[in-house]
């Protein structure tokens, strides 16, 4: 299924740009570094180590409880987990890979906080997502969908998957305890009990962080998409990324098709505006091998070693 759905990604792509488009994405983005665009391309680059600063953050403060770790660490912990999930169907193991530098007595626990800002993360994207079909349907009056896909079927399934999400936020020490029962839950914890007791005011904090991260990536896309051909207004280049994110967040795909999803899902909403598939193919190939491509290259340098880990409170 994931192949087929690359396969259709990357087909439906040259179809809308061709072979001569397919040519022109290079070209495009060598000519787009003029002069006149290099402060947006720095924007754009500042912007990238802001993003991963922010999830640094979030994930040490949202361990905090359980253990302190520096800033420093908890960014090489967070780029080791982009290098998992590159390896894993939509980047299922980032989680995972965030715990090499987590002291193996409260490892546990941090897996369960790993997926609780993976999952913020998500409601942020389906947030401004919401937002981004009322911009086209209400507000400009556009239909994003195919006649044949019930308006109510989409809502009802994007509401459904917050809320599950909400539940899984709110309740986390609850399943954390299901889970603790299993015998092999057992074995793997070591004798770690999942305690997970947050306050509302943590969760909002860590949401908030969520939400200006997916603030400050959106608008990377954004500015590339601009400076790379497509004119168009503030709101509906921001409009057409939020549909974009919260579709491609839906459908599973490999490290190599994830880039290729999105940017078809890119030019599918962008068509309301433009018609520049190669701009929108171009930004979004630049954005990912910001963003994803190398942090992960970088990440796969770092030293895979044991080191010394402050105490647990």
């Amino acid at each position: 299924m994931r192949l087929i759905i690359a396969l259709a990604a990357y087909s439906f792509i040259a179809i809308k740009i061709g072979w001569i488009g397919l040519l022109n994405i290079f070209k495009n983005l060598s000519d787009s570094f003029s002069t006149q665009n290099l402060h947006w391309f720095g924007l754009v680059l500042l912007l990238m180590p802001l993003v991963w600063a922010l999830e640094a953050y979030k994930w040490r403060y949202a361990l905090s409880k359980f253990i302190n770790i520096s800033f420093w660490r908890s960014w090489r912990s967070v780029w080791y987990g982009v290098v998992a999930g590159q390896l894993t169907p939509n980047r299922i193991g980032e989680p995972i890979g965030r715990l090499a530098l987590i002291d193996s007595e409260v490892r546990g626990k941090a897996g369960f906080v790993a997926v609780w800002c993976s999952f913020t993360q998500q409601i942020a994207t389906i947030i401004f997502g919401l937002m981004s079909l009322f911009w086209w349907l209400e507000i400009k009056g556009y239909a994003i969908l195919p006649s044949e896909i019930p308006l109510w079927l989409i809502v009802f399934t994007i509401l459904g998957w917050i809320g599950l999400m909400i539940i899984g936020i709110v309740k986390l020490h609850w399943i954390a305890l299901w889970f603790e029962r299993f015998g092999w839950v057992k074995r793997v914890l070591h004798g770690e009990k999942l305690m997970l007791d947050f306050s509302i005011s943590t969760f909002f904090i860590v949401q908030i962080i969520s939400i200006l991260r997916y603030v400050f990536f959106s608008t990377q896309y954004v500015i590339l998409i601009g400076l790379f051909g497509v004119r168009a207004n503030l709101a509906d280049l921001y409009a057409v990324v939020g549909l974009t994110y919260l579709f491609s967040s839906f459908i599973p795909s490999f490290s190599a098709s994830e880039v290729g999803v999105k940017a078809g899902f890119a030019i599918w909403f962008a068509s309301m505006i433009s018609d520049n598939a190669v701009s929108v193919t171009a930004a979004s190939l630049f954005l990912w091998i910001l963003n994803l491509a190398i942090p992960a290259l970088i990440a796969a340098w770092f030293p895979w070693r044991e080191e010394e880990v402050p105490s647990a409170r």
